[in-house]
């Protein structure tokens, strides 16, 4: 799968080899780059995590919880998390949480408010309730020396997250770069069976592992939008070098 990864990357020439690969080889090259996407991912968020988490707990204000409430502090305060542009914030008298627009202008990862924990969605803000059998003064201090086991929490549960996250970026790649390659076999008057469709969008995900990879590091502005170029150009260059059609010899 090395091998078809790099030749999906590097040749476009390739593609038209690939194309004759089974379905069950394609699906198999699919979940292979969703590993190899979980695995990236979680070596980046460790790394984060050990980098980033003691500073912030450091900063985290004293916090009151009684019978899964939070009691204080009373005002609403912010706390940044170094180094990402995005805030938590506490407020034991908000009776509402913020609309879903503030989290994103305020860059708000979560809030907390009485009994409840709210994080936005791509459908709007998501809450849980906190457990009822939380009773805690949480201080930097008490922090400090639950960190081993935050840290566990917090990475298995991106472990898991990371599966349904980039499989929801796989599967909204996947359609549009098949999507772009029905098109471009339109405006190419070369049309193309499904199956080739479908082979030719699952190859491209290699690319888009790439573009997604340096998206992670170092960070790609507008990265939809780069993506839906990326499989623009990779679709017209496939198409450039397509073999010419045989055809037969026309006696007038």
């Amino acid at each position: 799968m090395i091998g078809v990864l790099f030749h999906c990357i590097f040749s476009f020439r390739s593609y038209h080899v690939l194309k004759n690969l089974g379905p069950w080889r394609t699906g198999f090259f699919l979940f292979y780059l969703l590993l190899l996407a979980v695995l990236a991912f979680n070596i980046w968020f460790t790394v984060q995590l050990n980098e980033k988490l003691p500073a912030f707990l450091r900063s985290v204000p004293e916090l009151t919880f009684e019978k899964g409430r939070l009691t204080a502090p009373t005002q609403a305060v912010s706390i940044a998390i170094a180094d990402t542009g995005f805030n938590a914030v506490f407020d034991a008298n908000a009776k509402n949480p913020p609309e879903r627009q503030t989290f994103m202008d305020k860059r708000i990862l979560f809030f907390i408010a009485e009994n409840r924990i709210y994080t936005p969605g791509v459908s709007g803000i998501q809450s849980q309730v906190l457990p009822v059998q939380l009773n805690a003064h949480v201080t930097p201090q008490l922090l400090k020396t639950y960190l081993p086991s935050i840290k566990s929490v917090l990475l298995a549960t991106a472990f898991f997250g990371s599966f349904f996250a980039l499989g929801l970026f796989f599967l909204f790649s996947f359609l549009l770069a098949a999507s772009i390659v029905y098109a471009w076999s339109g405006w190419k008057r070369r049309p193309l069976p499904a199956g080739i469709v479908l082979r030719w969008a699952t190859f491209l995900q290699g690319p888009a592992l790439i573009l997604w990879l340096v998206n992670l590091l170092w960070g790609v502005p507008l990265f939809m939008f780069a993506l839906f170029i990326l499989f623009m150009m990779y679709t017209q260059q496939i198409f450039n070098v397509m073999p010419e059609e045989k055809r037969g010899k026309h006696v007038a």
